[in-house]
């Protein structure tokens, strides 16, 4: 069904601001009106709009990506099988219609008209929530780099420590952590095992040296099992692992480097893939050495280049992932005499 009608949400913790487009008018006079961030509130959205003469079956919804808080908006519009598109943050930013002025109800005003606009163009596609098992995933992850942030912590006060008492309560908090930790992977390993589209590729990528459980998982996560991306370089930009130039004219010539606009918690855990991958993969180290301009030890390590190899690291491990898991097949070494050992879902030996 063509979208007849475009109604722009700015998206809160406690209210969503909501405006209509109207052609011919200001953007300041789109029709508004507010309604509260849960169930009952976004069936009082579809009243509104019904009482205001506008079909929610023929309206396109435009929202910006902000985290939990559109999570359940996003289940209601899958359920309620409403068309609704998930815009950039960038997009508010850098719109020119307008006035300069920031507030929750001109945001939303430009949503409305850059959907509209936009409409039957490449500027955004009509957004679909993933499979229940791959959003479950989602949710332990999120909830996992959480304990982990909460042990680091812990970790860090276990330094600072002054007394023996001290100590045994930084140990405890740190062990029951740990336990949680646990925990969430097995509660990941679970819902792998019960798909066995996600069990197959989470086997493939465990065959990848340097790569481990929670990679597999991030990367299987954030690709949708391999069918939100089209080339390893998307990938690798979203992980903020593929450098970007910035040029213009004769006087701007910035040297390439990778956004910081990313996922800059699956680029940690990337890191410490690739520190991996460079000491237990020859291949790879070979790689790296190369990078480095030869054999590296602490009395020639240069930081910038040492940096900018390890991100070539972390850029072809992108590569290897995205071509395991697009081909469904194990990796292999060059060396085809030594073949990679299959992963079964019992081997935890590394968790990176």
């Amino acid at each position: 069904m063509e979208n007849k009608f475009y109604l722009g949400i700015d998206v809160s913790k406690k209210k969503l601001d909501c405006s209509i487009f109207v052609d011919n008018i200001n953007i300041n006079q789109f029709p508004h009106f507010t309604v509260t961030n849960d169930k009952e509130g976004y069936k009082n959205m579809l009243d509104t709009l019904k009482a205001m003469g506008y079909n929610p079956k023929e309206t396109l919804f435009g929202l910006e990506f902000c985290g939990c808080y559109s999570d359940d908006l996003e289940q209601f519009f899958t359920k309620k099988k409403l068309s609704y598109t998930m815009l950039p943050t960038n997009v508010l930013k850098n719109y020119p219609r307008g006035t300069r002025d920031k507030n929750d109800k001109l945001d939303s005003a430009k949503l409305a008209d850059y959907i509209c606009r936009y409409d039957g163009t490449e500027a955004y596609k009509l957004r679909k929530l993933p499979p229940e098992n791959l959003q479950k995933l989602k949710k332990l992850k999120s909830w996992r780099k959480y304990l982990v942030l909460q042990r680091t912590d812990w970790l860090n006060r276990l330094q600072e420590c002054n007394s023996k008492e001290e100590e045994h309560i930084c140990e405890r908090y740190i062990k029951s952590l740990t336990k949680d930790i646990e925990k969430v992977e097995q509660e990941q390993l679970d819902i792998i095992s019960e798909d066995e589209a996600i069990y197959t590729t989470y086997c493939h990528l465990r065959t990848i040296p340097g790569i481990g459980h929670v990679n597999a998982v991030n990367v299987i996560v954030i690709t949708q099992n391999f069918i939100a991306f089209g080339t390893a370089r998307q990938l690798a930009r979203y992980i903020g692992v593929a450098p970007s130039s910035h040029t213009s004219g004769t006087s701007v010539h910035w040297r390439s480097r990778p956004s910081w606009h990313c996922d800059l918690q699956a680029k940690a855990d990337l890191t410490r893939a690739a520190r991996n991958a460079v000491v237990n993969d020859p291949e790879m180290r070979i790689f790296y050495e190369r990078k480095m301009g030869g054999k590296v030890n602490k009395q020639n390590k240069d930081r910038d280049k040492e940096r900018k190899a390890l991100n070539a690291v972390m850029f072809k491990q992108v590569q290897r992932m995205f071509a395991i898991g697009k081909q469904a097949r194990d990796w292999k070494p060059l060396n085809t005499l030594a073949p990679a050992m299959p992963v079964q879902l019992s081997d935890r030996k590394s968790v990176v």
